[in-house]
């Protein structure tokens, strides 16, 4: 493989505008930390051959023979114009013209067929009669390329269901398909009838993602850390199986219900504080659990107190109570009922009975342990029957605790009957259980889940010398777009108004709980957000303003693929390494991965971390903990800082006791504790924080106050593509530099001008017409395809992009899926080459087959002080 150079045309972003004061190469310059994490496609890149070579030839014959009849069109309309007034003493000769002009017109054959008639060879001259062979030459050869093509795809179409279907035979992919999509396989019976319209579409979906995405679910996509040996993680499974943290909660919340129940757990009251001449009752911070579209998270709202204030004042406003100091407090003729309505208010919520690191079901059901299964007709736990759905009471609810623990657990090493089965009977255990918990916003569809680590040894390519230089490189080119956000400028602001410059805040949650009260207009938070999204493109000085000693430095996740022909090549320097996106540096991406991975992943992600704050105790700042599983999973690498409503971990330090300083020479905040030792900070959740409710975004932003603009990674920001929307086809050059590329070449594409099947269409005609919109805007024949809604002219939505979609231009199959995906609600669609393309990626299993892998490279720069 020939590597790119600059000089072979690539564009190269613009150099960056100047910065005050400029960059020295030691800020610039980041350093390389942390473990390799490399996320590994669950099929062979192969399985996507979806079009044989030889109707791949039979494409370009069919489309040559079409553009030669295209090429030879204009001159013969112009002929059979000029004959047409020369034949007016020639009625029926001018007439058999007319009709010839008309067949050119269509792109068909002459009326004469072979032989062309005397008299008009006569009268058109031997030129014309040249014109007029070479263009029945030309319409046969059309008809004879396109009849093959007809034939070759046909069986093509025949064949690519069974062959799709096929991969249902692999243990790996079915066991992961019966975890996404339980029903399908149930009810669908895609083995039996592939062939059908929403089988072929689903089974498209599912093989193209194991097969070229890389987002981790299952043995769709599996996980490793490159350069250690696979199978090497200590005792740890390769698989890993879990029910969802969700559905701790709703147990959690069932039995807080139930007065023979609640008295196991241990109660929160909903933080008072207070709130001004605005609120002389104080602010209260009143939580709430939801879930919808298979997201779980805690709706986190402060509100005036008023009503609620008097309970909250009869009891200690720190620490856990029970339920018995509770009901005496709360008094009157029942005081349960009045325990169980301040619970649906949020005025007092369950401490979750588990801690970081630890499985919340399993700890449920430790919880119940003393609790007798229900009553059943046959067979006992243990002879593996399943205790009675539904049955009711602490006993039932315990016994379909210890069951989905049971399941959840066994669900890695259980087939795909089993799995669909277990997911069945948990997902109606959820429902059941959001009914008992009287949560009416709580539908989770996400219930159980499956961590998988990859069979194959990972390369260590970071050990290469030339991916470690062009890494570096790109981090040098990066840096001057890591900026400070406004939003951080929005929280010293407020912060010395109501403390002065040099001030000190002791009561640190009523500080972000005043900033954040529900329904307030806040309008320098939305100018932040608005200066955040302006400043991508000029960060300027921003990219060098201090932080904080809580504050990350500037830090970035690299996720990048290489492009090679083998692992060989990529230890020649032979490569193209391709920047897929950037994500937040301080290890959040990837701390999910630690149970899966192994301890020794752990230490070295854990050391990544700390030497982000070096000679500082770090904290790690996790939120959602007791409702969301992502969030859970990725806590426990460190010590954390505990907020209301989180879990509880080993070594945590509460909010309470801390204190927030400001810094009057640096314009600065520091969360310290209650030694006045500064506290770093460390957000290692996998959810994005602009996804939180304000004062705990907030509180991220203190951690995590940089944001990254950088122009240098493929992932486009949906707003960033408004000039780009328009009638025609624009295309977007691929950049980079040397072997590293920063842009996939793209085309933004009106929905409308999309080569897609046509009513009545034979496969062939759709096909050519993909074929010819292909050359004509120069796409590959593979691309992945991005669909823009909510910001072009009538676009409905939100302003996202959904994830992309696999497409092959020259499959029947392929276009007719990206028509159905594409909706006719869609506006735009971004097209993108497929690079690496399918048979580039270097990774190979032991078959010899091609695997698509994705790498996760952790990068981290000086502090800006600190160069000072």
């Amino acid at each position: 493989m020939t590597v790119p150079t600059a000089s072979t045309g690539l564009t190269v972003p613009a150099a960056p505008t100047a910065v005050t004061p400029a960059p020295s190469p030691a800020t610039t310059t980041p350093e390389i930390s942390g473990p390799l994490v490399t996320r590994v496609g669950g099929l062979p890149t192969e399985a996507l051959d979806l079009v044989p070579s030889a109707t791949r030839r039979a494409v370009v014959e069919a489309a040559d023979a079409r553009a030669v009849r295209e090429r030879l069109r204009p001159a013969l309309e112009d002929l059979c114009f000029t004959l047409v007034p020369l034949l007016d003493d020639e009625v029926p000769l001018r007439r058999t013209v007319l009709a010839a002009k008309r067949a050119v017109h269509r792109l068909r054959a002459l009326p004469w067929g072979d032989d062309l008639p005397p008299r008009l060879a006569e009268r058109a001259g031997p030129g014309a009669a040249e014109a007029f062979a070479g263009w029945q030459a030309a319409v046969r050869r059309c008809e004879e390329t396109t009849g093959r093509l007809d034939t070759l795809l046909a069986g093509d179409r025949a064949a690519v269901p069974a062959a799709l279907a096929a991969h249902l035979a692999e243990p790996g992919f079915a066991r992961a398909a019966a975890l996404a999509a339980p029903d399908w396989l149930r009810h669908g019976r895609p083995r039996r009838r592939p062939a059908e319209s929403r089988n072929l579409r689903t089974l498209y979906s599912y093989v193209s993602r194991a097969a070229v995405k890389t987002s981790p679910f299952s043995t769709l996509t599996t996980v490793g850390e490159g350069g250690v040996p696979a199978g090497a993680t200590g005792s740890r499974p390769a698989a890993h199986s879990y029910a969802a943290t969700a559905l701790a909660q709703l147990a959690v919340r069932c039995l807080a219900r139930e007065p023979g129940t609640a008295g196991l757990l241990r109660y929160r009251l909903a933080p008072l504080r207070p709130g001004g001449p605005e609120a002389p009752a104080g602010l209260v911070l009143l939580p709430e659990p939801v879930a919808d579209g298979g997201l779980a998270w805690r709706l986190d709202r402060v509100v005036e107190a008023d009503h609620a204030a008097p309970w909250l004042a009869a009891f200690a406003p720190d620490g856990d109570h029970g339920l018995e100091g509770l009901l005496a407090g709360l008094g009157g003729s029942d005081p349960f009922r009045r325990f169980r309505r301040l619970l649906d208010t949020g005025l007092i919520s369950p401490v979750p009975p588990w801690r970081r690191g630890e499985d919340p079901v399993g700890a449920v059901a430790e919880l119940l342990a003393d609790q007798p299964y229900p009553r059943r007709t046959t067979g006992g736990p243990e002879d593996g029957a399943l205790p009675a759905a539904g049955s009711g009471g602490p006993a039932g609810l315990a016994a379909e605790v210890r069951e989905l623990r049971d399941s959840a657990a066994a669900l890695a090493a259980a087939g795909e009957e089993e799995r669909v089965e277990t997911l069945t009977r948990a997902r109606a255990t959820a429902r059941r259980w959001a009914r008992r918990a009287g949560l009416d916003r709580f539908e989770s569809g996400e219930v159980l889940y499956e961590d998988v680590a990859t069979d194959l040894a990972l390369p260590a390519v970071l050990d290469v010398p030339e991916v470690r230089a062009d890494l570096t490189e790109l981090g040098r080119q990066m840096r001057p777009f890591l900026f400070r956000s406004h939003l951080y400028d929005v929280l010293v602001d407020r912060f010395t108004a109501a403390y002065g410059p040099g001030g000190t805040c002791a009561d640190v949650l009523g500080f972000l709980m005043g900033i954040a009260v529900d329904g307030d207009s806040q309008p320098d938070l939305d100018r932040a957000a608005v200066a955040d999204r302006a400043a991508r493109e000029t960060a300027g000085e921003r990219a060098w303003l201090p932080v904080g000693p809580s504050s990350a430095p500037p830090a970035a996740a690299v996720l990048f693929q290489l492009a090679a022909s083998g692992l060989p090549a990529v230890r020649a320097g032979d490569y193209r390494l391709v920047v897929n996106q950037f994500n937040p540096g301080t290890g959040g991406l990837v701390t999910r991965f630690g149970p899966l991975l192994g301890e020794g992943f752990r230490d070295r992600l854990r050391a990544h971390v700390q030497a982000c704050w070096p000679g500082r105790a770090c904290r790690e700042l996790v939120l959602w903990t007791e409702v969301n599983t992502a969030q859970s999973r990725s806590a426990g690498l460190l010590p954390p800082l505990l907020l209301p409503g989180e879990t509880p971990g080993d070594g945590g330090l509460d909010l309470a006791d801390t204190v927030l300083t400001h810094d009057p020479d640096e314009g600065t905040l520091a969360l310290r504790d209650r030694t006045g030792a500064p506290v770093g900070l460390a957000y290692l959740g996998l959810v994005p924080p602009h996804l939180f409710p304000p004062f705990a975004r907030l509180l991220a932003v203190l951690a995590d106050p940089w944001v990254n603009g950088s122009p240098h990674s493929d992932y486009v920001l949906p707003f960033a593509l408004q000039e780009q929307r328009r009638d025609e086809v624009v295309p977007m050059p691929r950049t980079g530099f040397g072997r590293v590329t920063t842009s996939r070449a793209a085309w933004v594409v009106p929905a409308a001008a999309l080569p897609l099947p046509r009513p009545g269409e034979s496969d062939a005609e759709t096909v050519l017409r993909a074929e010819e919109f292909r050359r004509r805007h120069g796409l590959p024949e593979e691309v992945f395809v991005h669909r823009l809604t909510g910001f072009g002219p009538g676009e409905p939505g939100a302003g996202t992009d959904r994830k992309p979609l696999w497409v092959s231009l020259t499959s029947p199959l392929s276009l007719s899926v990206l028509a159905q995906w594409a909706g006719p609600a869609t506006g735009h669609l971004r097209l993108v080459e497929a690079l690496p393309e399918r048979s580039a990626h270097p990774l190979r299993d032991g078959a010899g087959g091609t695997r698509a892998a994705e790498h996760i490279s952790l990068l981290r720069w000086r502090r800006p002080e600190e160069e000072a």
